[in-house]
């Protein structure tokens, strides 16, 4: 048993690339993501008596990310020649070193056949989000856009954009097992966050790496940019889905390990709720727009308006996730006009708001 205090301590005093024993054989290491809000990422580094060391979850395309892995790497006597990578989601945090410290022949193993996948999708979120970052942005925010044939797009840093080369990926899904050093790891697919999201349970230890699907204090962005993916609803049927997992032991990549798997679950599943409830009373008192929603929505920080430009993006992907859901629900009807979405309630013959979902 974990004393989750003590771990706490030692997790708070450890800097980069210090390895954190956590389990027998499997260490925590923090990772820095260098100009980014989330500041760190937790890879878990997990040793098999074969030499052979399996890293979940890697950092940015950065080179303090790098030289945090190689530091952990040398702390443990191990060395990039018998190393397997095991990636949670597809989200550049978590894959984006990948361009660094991929060698021929390194087996990676993710839910994903290849980040073609992940490209395909930019592609189509890319014709909706450039056109309502435009309308969100204030006049010295639209410097910080390319303007193209194909619309405006949002200035990307070099460390959050797609992977430059592409790894051959084993392709692991729901109930498959992942041998990694001690442990055996029964993979858990939990869409929401991210389409391509994956946990790894281990039964017998009972712990669970969560990536992002379960953090300790975060609430984890749930976005959506077209309506043929409802990743609100996904999110929360996998919430459902690990809810009643018999779990000692949360490990997240972002935050520190924590227990209390069922409460932290009910937490979300009612965060989003409330959420869904105003989203919907914004709809009903008259704000047609993601941008005009969003704006009045609550947000842990004020002044909507003055947010950078990469937050308003991030806040506008949650709004129409919700917004998606409750059109799916019947909630609300969603129009479209050109690039932009337009939302409404359904109304009967009289002209008179339906109100389906108070």
């Amino acid at each position: 048993m974990v004393d989750i205090e003590e771990l706490d301590e030692r997790v708070a005093a450890a800097g980069f690339g210090e390895p954190v024993s956590v389990l027998d054989n499997l260490y925590l290491v923090r990772i820095p993501l260098p100009d980014n809000p989330l500041k760190v990422i937790n890879s878990y580094f997990i040793l098999g008596d074969d030499g052979t060391t399996t890293i979940v979850d890697v950092g940015f395309n950065h080179p303090d990310s790098e030289a945090a892995l190689n530091r952990a790497l040398a702390s443990l006597g191990r060395s990039w020649d018998k190393v397997q990578i095991v990636l949670t989601h597809s989200h550049p945090d978590h894959t984006g070193n990948l361009d660094r410290i991929w060698r021929p022949g390194m087996p990676v193993f993710a839910n994903l056949h290849s980040f073609q996948e992940v490209k395909n999708l930019m592609a189509m979120e890319e014709a909706v989000y450039g056109p309502l970052l435009l309308q969100a942005a204030t006049l010295e925010q639209q410097a910080d856009m390319t303007f193209t044939d194909d619309g405006p797009r949002l200035h990307v840093s070099a460390e959050l954009l797609p992977l430059e080369s592409y790894p051959v990926f084993t392709y692991v899904s729901d109930g498959d097992g992942l041998e990694c050093g001690p442990y055996t790891f029964e993979v858990i697919e939990t869409p929401g966050h991210d389409a391509w999201h994956i946990c790894l349970y281990e039964r017998s230890r009972r712990f669970l790496i969560s990536g992002d699907h379960i953090l300790e204090r975060i609430t984890p962005s749930v976005s959506s940019w077209f309506p043929a993916f409802n990743a609100l609803d996904a999110f929360l049927a996998s919430l459902r889905k690990v809810r009643d997992l018999p779990v000692d032991l949360i490990l997240p990549a972002h935050g520190r390990p924590f227990t209390g798997l069922v409460e932290r679950v009910d937490f979300l599943l009612e965060h989003h709720r409330e959420r869904l409830e105003e989203i919907y009373e914004l709809v009903r008192a008259g704000h047609d727009d993601i941008v005009s929603i969003s704006q009045h929505a609550t947000w842990r920080y004020p002044d909507w308006k003055s947010w950078p430009l990469d937050q308003k993006y991030f806040s506008m992907g949650e709004t129409l996730a919700h917004l998606i859901y409750l059109v799916r629900q019947g909630c609300i009807l969603q129009g479209v006009c050109g690039y932009e979405y337009y939302f409404r309630m359904p109304y009967d013959r009289r002209n008179t708001a339906l109100a389906l979902c108070s």
